[in-house]
């Protein structure tokens, strides 16, 4: 008799913990965003009104990794009677990409995150010639971001670098003269034939238009 007590009770007890709504999940504590929303990340995770008994962690990073772009990692930490806290590792901002009038977030592999909130100023800048218009989730020229990152590393003073389908990466100089490279090839050959012209310009007095030294060995300049 005793032992049907208990299981009545026990069966009692956990109708009512699947049962009350002091279980239920209503909203979650989202730490570490910067580039998503807390909302956006909220409504992916699928968790409202949603029974904390019921709550899969692992679904639940992969709905909001699989939903919103950007992010990258999710720690779900829940506690009773209904918290639930998301804590987000989001994908790293390496350039922003300037097109139409509109300037967005780029992370390493080329990935549009989001329109810039003007929050990343110190970030490279690149902007494209082409106006190709963009949107989140569209992927920009690998091979672009790679020859910027290189010729930022030999020429850190440039912050700001131009991009065309046609010549590829080039930079307007304090003097207006623009430099072609091309792609990620050779640059520090490049970089070496750009000093050379410029040295030459400057011992006979002249100026420039453009140099373009995307075809190593073979500096052409006007």
């Amino acid at each position: 008799m005793l032992a049907l007590f208990i299981a009545l009770a026990m069966g009692t007890l956990l109708v009512w913990f699947f049962v009350d709504l002091r279980f239920f999940v209503y909203e979650a504590d989202v730490r570490g965003n910067a580039l998503v929303s807390a909302a956006d990340v909220y409504r992916a995770s699928g968790l409202d009104t949603m029974s904390i008994f019921y709550i899969n962690r692992d679904q639940v990073t992969e709905d909001i990794r699989r939903r919103v772009l950007g992010v990258v990692g999710v720690q779900v930490d829940c506690q009773l009677p209904s918290r639930v806290r998301l804590r987000i590792r989001e994908q790293d901002v390496h350039f922003v990409w300037h097109t139409m009038g509109t300037t967005f977030l780029v992370d390493g592999e080329g990935r549009v995150l989001k329109v810039d909130d003007g929050a990343h100023e110190g970030f490279i800048l690149i902007d494209d010639l082409d106006d190709r218009p963009l949107e989140a989730g569209d992927q920009v020229d690998r091979v672009a971001l790679n020859a910027v990152s290189g010729l930022h590393s030999l020429l850190p003073e440039v912050r700001t670098f131009e991009y065309s389908r046609a010549r590829g990466v080039s930079l307007l100089d304090a003097r207006g003269w623009r430099i072609y490279f091309g792609d990620d090839q050779s640059l520090e050959e490049k970089v070496a034939s750009m000093h050379a012209v410029l040295q030459k310009v400057a011992n006979h007095g002249g100026s420039l238009k453009y140099i373009d030294v995307r075809f190593v060995g073979s500096p052409y300049y006007e």
